[in-house]
Formats: C-alpha cells, structure tokens, sequence
C-alpha cells in the first residue's frame, strides 16, 4: 500500500495533480494507495502509515521555507515519522518564489525545522523537482534531489505522440490569474485575444472557482464575479471548473490554451495541445524554463523590491515586502503575450510543438523515481 498526501481543496489544480499521481503510482507499481488531506495532521494514522511500502507527498509548491509544520503539518512531534521507518517521497514538487528573480532564488531558505526534518528521514527521504529552479532551491538547502516534471506533465496514453497542431484556431481556452495584481492586465490580453480571433469560441474557465463558499470569501466572489461579467459582456463563454475533473473534460476538444493557471497550461501540454502561460511569479517560470513551451512574464519588480535587490539585503527585502507590493504587472507583457499568440498560430505552434519531446525524455527519469520506493 501506498500513503498519498496530497491536497485537493477547490482548486482544479490540486485535483488534477492528485488524479495524476494515481495514476502513474498505479501504472508504475500497481499497489493500493490510501488518499490522505496533505493538510491535516496525521496523527492517529500511524499503524496505516508504519504498515506501507511508502509515503508519497505530492502536490504544487511544497518547496516552501515551511514545508514541514506550514505547508505539510505531517505529525506534531516531529520524530514520528522517522521512528516510522517508511519511505517518504517528495514527488514532483515546486518552489513558490515570489515574484521568482534570481535574488529570490539566491536567498530562499527553508526553515530549521523543516531541515531538522529532511536530516532525521536521512537516506528514507528522497526529493523530486518539477523543474530546475526547484532543484536548485533543493540544492541551495543541502539537499539531494532529481528533476522529474510535475505529475501533471505525464498524461500516460499522450506519451511518444507530438503536439496535436489545429488546422485553425476554432476554441480557446483563456484562464484568468490567480492574483488580483494582475486582473487588469489579462482584462487587456483577453480583449486582443477577442479582437485576433473574433470567429472563435473564447471559454474563461476559473480553476478555483467564482462563487463564495468556504474557499473564496465573499470580497474574492465578488471580484471574480465582475471579472466573470467582463469576459460575458466580451462574448465569452464563463465556466467554474472548481471542484470536480469532469469540469474540464472540454478542454481535449480545445484548440488553444492561453493564460495563468499553471496547470491548465501543463494539462494542454500534457495533452499534446498548445498553450502560451502567463508567468505570475518563480512557478510559471520554472515551468517555461523546464518545457521551453511559450511563457510571458507578467510581473514586474516594484521601487521598493528594486531598492531590496541593490542593497542586495534578503532582510531588508523581507521589511519592504510587509510594507510595499512586491511586485506589478508588468504593461510590456499585454503587448507582448498577443504578439506571442499571433507568432505561434503564423508559425505552426513550432515552440509548443518541441514540448513533447521533452516530457518524454523526461518521463523515464519520473519512472525511476517512482520505481525506487
């Protein structure tokens, strides 16, 4: 049996990376998994958790500063799980630089606990990236580990197939940000987008959602509801895609994914379709620069986050970040992220269309991984 942490809340994201971690651990090894919440405490579970081949903890940015006890609060005495015995595996997991420069990169640490954690697994803990940012910020922490891609770039029956190329652009896909810094930029790319392609369908699918419920308070539901009434009043058709996979079952019958969300962007390039991202912070990054598929970024540093980097003062960045914005949308990247979509159409897709050949040649490397519990 395998233990599989993962989270999978609202946004269609986590389910998506849930769904693919079943299934490359049920192709690659074949045994039980027992889902649990990434999110909760796992105490009380210590007889499944001692009696399983492995613990496989999977799910976006768990590279983060407090992996242990913030992000994954796994058992509240931390000497539990490394009395269990089990092997635990990191799979396919991100950082979560923001806004994601190379001064980030430089100065992201992880805290003591969490590395009080990483030495006391010893050889039971192994780590795996989903891209090479990630595996630097691993390195730059004293730890071990191995570029694998994200879970969600491995759909199993698309691989050794090449980019399916539309002989015209009939359906897109547009996925709105995630941060609220950004609403009026991608306002302006989803109106060129409907000005370039004003004969096809334009689908603004919202991964985590519109309405307010336990997840999204009511001031979030009712920013994303007038974004809703923007993208309708531009003759798009408005989709929640929260909660539930077969929400986005359309998207194989899409052409063109163009936007955000991370793993709308990876879903189509798993699925051997075209998408262009636009890179919110160090997550998109990475992904662009893993895949080398077509990535814009949005942001740009703000006078407070220029005047961190040239003091070159990790502390004074911290103090400028809980004052100031970090970071804004960068008006370039409007321009920019059209001009990207209009070359990739006139060009074939020639820059998404290399994307497959390197999951594939990734794809033994996530295998091995997955193969060595």
């Amino acid at each position: 049996m395998i233990v599989l942490l993962s989270g999978a809340k609202k946004n269609i994201g986590d389910f998506l990376i849930t769904d693919r971690v079943r299934a490359l651990l049920s192709h690659v090894l074949g045994d039980e998994i027992l889902w649990l919440p990434n999110w909760q405490p796992l105490d009380g579970h210590e007889e499944e958790i001692a009696a399983a081949r492995a613990v496989v903890v999977a799910g976006g940015p768990g590279y983060r500063p407090g992996m242990y006890g913030s992000v994954y609060p796994l058992f509240s005495d931390p000497g539990t799980l490394p009395r269990l015995g089990v092997p635990v595996r990191f799979l396919g997991l991100g950082w979560k630089g923001d806004p994601g420069d190379d001064f980030n990169l430089e100065h992201y640490r992880f805290t003591e606990r969490t590395l009080a954690l990483v030495r006391a697994l010893g050889d039971r803990g192994r780590y795996s990236a989903r891209d090479h940012l990630s595996l630097e910020v691993l390195r730059r922490n004293g730890i071990d580990g191995v570029m694998t891609g994200c879970p969600v770039w491995y759909h199993l029956d698309s691989l050794g197939t090449p980019l399916r190329i539309p002989s015209e652009v009939r359906r897109v896909v547009f996925t709105p940000p995630e941060q609220e810094v950004f609403h009026q930029q991608s306002r302006e790319i989803l109106y060129g987008l409907r000005a370039m392609l004003p004969a096809a369908e334009i689908v603004v699918a919202f991964h985590r959602g519109i309405a307010a419920d336990a997840q999204t308070p009511p001031a979030a539901a009712a920013l994303l509801a007038r974004y809703a009434a923007f993208a309708r009043d531009l003759g798009c058709r408005v989709e929640d895609v929260s909660y539930d996979l077969e929400r986005i079952a359309f998207y194989n019958d899409c052409d063109l994914h163009v936007g955000y969300r991370l793993h709308g962007h990876l879903y189509f390039l798993s699925r051997r379709l075209p998408s262009i991202l636009l890179e919110e912070d160090g997550r998109g990054r990475g992904a662009t620069e893993a895949l080398g598929a077509p990535g814009v970024r949005a942001w740009e540093l703000t006078w407070s986050s220029r005047a961190a980097r040239t003091l070159s003062s990790p502390r004074a960045a911290r103090i400028m970040a809980r004052r100031f914005p970090v970071k804004a949308a960068r008006a370039a990247a409007v321009p920019e992220a059209l001009a990207t979509v209009r070359a990739e159409i006139e060009n074939g897709f020639a820059r998404c269309a290399a994307v497959p050949g390197r999951i594939d040649a990734t794809w033994p490397v996530m295998e091995a991984f997955i193969r060595d519990v």
